[in-house]
């Protein structure tokens, strides 16, 4: 079976909204599948602003990331009914595109649009009610003090509909917020916590050894020996020069 890079766990016995496919447009180049939580971490926490690759292939730069109920809908044809029994929204943040299920057990309005924001929330790691912001067409569509909650998350999931329906290659609404960067993914006691360390650990020496890695370090030291031993050897030079030709004093 395959595993989660992140959590070292079977990547089927992931629920399916907690669930990341990377860049899915490109199934034969990516498509691959982890933990979204601890992805969402190490694009936007760590070296955050920088290019980061697929931690499964470690080639392909993830630009597109739909949750596991997302992709389903948008790619896998899904009949009818599974189509109702989830909303999607997508949604720009920083330079990831997000398509992300919202659940709607009944055909109850309230239902369908009071967990959007909240999902968005949880997923990206912003508080929803003190920092995050959500625009459109550079008009800031939340929060918004003259319309109520509902009537917004109805408004992003129409937005949404609206985006998937003329496959849009950048998704309109855009979220900026500052991430609560906090380990909420690695709940548990102490030795969990040393365990999730370890795997750390092994995903950055795996990283490392990987053709591109190692090409990069190999050329790197290359360089460095070469400097190193040019100084030297200029060193070395001057110092024979001067023993061989030492200046000469006036009288």
């Amino acid at each position: 079976a395959l595993l989660c890079p992140y959590t070292l766990k079977p990547i089927s016995s992931i629920d399916k909204s907690e669930l990341a496919v990377i860049n899915p447009e490109n199934p034969e180049s990516c498509g691959h599948q982890c933990s979204l939580p601890h992805l969402v971490s190490y694009v936007h926490d760590a070296h955050a602003g920088s290019t980061h690759l697929c931690p499964v292939c470690l080639q392909s730069k993830v630009t597109v990331v739909c949750d596991g109920n997302a992709h389903k809908v948008l790619h896998a044809g899904k009949c009818e009914n599974d189509e109702q029994e989830h909303k999607i929204v997508c949604l720009r943040y920083g330079p990831i595109h997000y398509y992300l299920s919202v659940q709607s057990t009944t055909s109850s309005r309230m239902t369908a649009t009071s967990c959007v924001l909240s999902r968005i929330g949880v997923v990206l790691g912003v508080d929803v009610k003190h920092g995050m912001k959500i625009i459109q067409n550079g008009k800031i569509i939340y929060p918004d003090k003259t319309t109520n909650n509902d009537d917004v998350s109805e408004k992003i999931l129409s937005i949404s509909s609206l985006d998937i329906a003329k496959k849009r290659k950048k998704p309109s609404l855009v979220v900026i917020g500052m991430r609560k960067r906090q380990e909420v993914y690695w709940k548990g006691s102490k030795s969990s916590g040393t365990a999730v360390g370890v795997k750390d650990i092994l995903f950055v020496i795996v990283s490392m050894l990987t053709p591109r890695s190692l090409w990069t370090n190999i050329s790197c030291g290359m360089v460095w020996t070469i400097n190193t031993t040019k100084s030297l050897l200029g060193g070395l030079y001057l110092f024979a020069q001067s023993m061989l030709y030492p200046p000469q004093h006036r009288d």
